[in-house]
């Protein structure tokens, strides 16, 4: 008896061998399908891209990757995650990185769900962005800039060239006022439903702590040409919330029609359709005579009841 349970163990312990040593094996020789290889990434290794999908990677990937390019990936045991920054695993194509990316394979989740394919694209750009093999590679300068309290962002607005300069400053401790370079801003202009963003590709601020953004030559303004402007940092996760509005004469003046003014259902009250002005009035006056109709009769009564005796 002793014996069969001495060769169940082994034959158990044999088979856990044989399915862990099978998936080391497929995790360590794991290829995309030859149908992915010739998936192209649709959008462009620009600044703004490649900071996008660092952000994704930052939230995303990092924990277990690492930085990219640098080497210190989570010691996973029996592999260790790759470094997706690395020239070894950026000799593959866009197409397999998505694939891999969106299936997952042992240990690494699928994204297929959790990440848009935006948003998987972004992070392929940013890997992208260190494969010494592209000439478009570019690197996101990582620009150290000193801590920093009462960040201020002003607005310096030039309505001749309909040129908008942005400058983000802060005070060091030693209580010196000084630019931040390398922060994306964003400058918006409000129309109808929303905020139309004007800020380009490469909004970020340069060594002055500036960045410099051209308004629009076709964007209607009101009556006397007045926008509402609003520029921002765009990444509030270290700054906090840095915002700033002002009203410029950069548009084109117009003379908008406002639809609260037309005799329509959505206008204001002294505004609204003569059907819907007729209708409500009627149904007033049939409400109200039919209470007055209920009270007449009910006043009736007690004639009818005399008369009856």
């Amino acid at each position: 008896m002793q014996t069969m349970k001495n060769a169940i163990k082994i034959i158990a312990s044999l088979f856990l061998l044989f399915v862990f040593t099978a998936s080391v094996v497929n995790a360590q020789k794991w290829q995309a399908p030859v149908s992915s290889k010739k998936k192209q990434n649709p959008y462009e290794a620009s600044t703004r891209n490649i900071s996008s999908g660092k952000k994704i990677y930052n939230i995303n990937c990092k924990s277990c990757h690492g930085d990219a390019a640098m080497g210190n990936m989570l010691p996973l045991q029996p592999v260790a995650p790759s470094d997706l920054g690395s020239q070894a695993f950026l000799i593959q194509t866009d197409g397999e990185i998505y694939y891999k990316v969106n299936k997952g394979n042992g240990a690494m989740p699928t994204f297929e769900k959790t990440l848009s394919d935006e948003d998987k694209w972004m992070v392929i750009t940013y890997l992208r962005s260190f494969d010494q093999n592209k000439k478009e590679s570019k690197k996101i300068a990582e620009v150290k800039n000193p801590e920093v309290t009462d960040v201020k962002l002003l607005l310096d607005i030039n309505n001749e060239n309909k040129r908008i300069l942005a400058n983000l400053t802060g005070v060091t401790a030693k209580g010196d006022r000084v630019a931040l370079q390398g922060i994306e801003l964003s400058v918006k202009v409000k129309r109808n439903f929303g905020y139309l963003d004007i800020s380009g590709d490469d909004a970020y601020t340069n060594e002055k702590g500036e960045v410099s953004v051209q308004f629009p030559e076709d964007l209607p303004g009101d009556r006397e040409g007045h926008v509402n402007l609003l520029a921002k940092v765009t990444d509030d996760a270290y700054y906090g919330e840095v915002i700033v509005d002002r009203i410029a004469s950069l548009g084109i003046p117009t003379n908008p029609v406002n639809p609260l003014d037309e005799r329509a259902m959505w206008g204001t009250r002294a505004n609204a359709p003569i059907w819907i002005i007729f209708s409500y009035v009627g149904g007033v006056i049939c409400i109200w005579g039919v209470i007055f109709l209920i009270l007449f009769q009910l006043i009736q009564l007690p004639k009818l009841a005399k008369n009856k005796e």
